[in-house]
């Protein structure tokens, strides 16, 4: 049997091992299917097909033919974990989860402008404090500034 490509090892790569045939070393897919990810390619085979694989592989540039075979690979992990929405289900997944933080997104910067004016008095009524020379002590009859979050609840932040 042929060297599997990059391991030293003896094995015949995913697709041969499917096939239950010597690996040659003219196997155009062992570079792409190391004996080590067979289960991989197994989920890859009840998806596509080694044929219709092989055709996917031949019919990209050589330089993307390795990101060929690892999406080949990532989709079939896919529907095999989920049969009935496979791939457009991780999408709609992620793509709820973009509209959720945008909504997110929006209701904080909606809030920003709030949380900017409440800064900028609390320093305006901080400063002549910052230019005393002697600092405030533990326990004096100066009173600290408190934020009104009453106005904030039930509002997201």
């Amino acid at each position: 049997m042929s060297k599997e490509f990059g391991s030293g090892s003896s094995q015949a790569c995913a697709s041969c091992k499917h096939q239950r045939k010597k690996c040659e070393e003219t196997c155009e897919l062992a570079p792409f299917f190391p004996a080590s990810r067979y289960r991989e390619f197994q989920n890859a085979h009840k998806l596509f097909g080694v044929s219709n694989i092989q055709k996917i592989i031949n019919s990209v540039d050589p330089s993307q033919r390795k990101e060929a075979a690892e999406s080949i690979l990532i989709e079939g992990n896919i529907r095999s974990n989920d049969p009935v929405h496979g791939c457009l289900g991780v999408v709609r997944n992620l793509k709820s989860q973009i509209e959720y933080y945008e909504k997110e997104l929006g209701a904080v910067n909606q809030q920003l402008p709030f949380f900017r004016d409440k800064e900028k008095q609390h320093q305006h009524h901080a400063a002549p404090r910052a230019s005393r020379k002697q600092p405030l002590e533990f326990g004096s009859d100066e009173e600290e500034e408190s934020v009104d979050v009453s106005s904030l609840k039930g509002k997201k932040i």
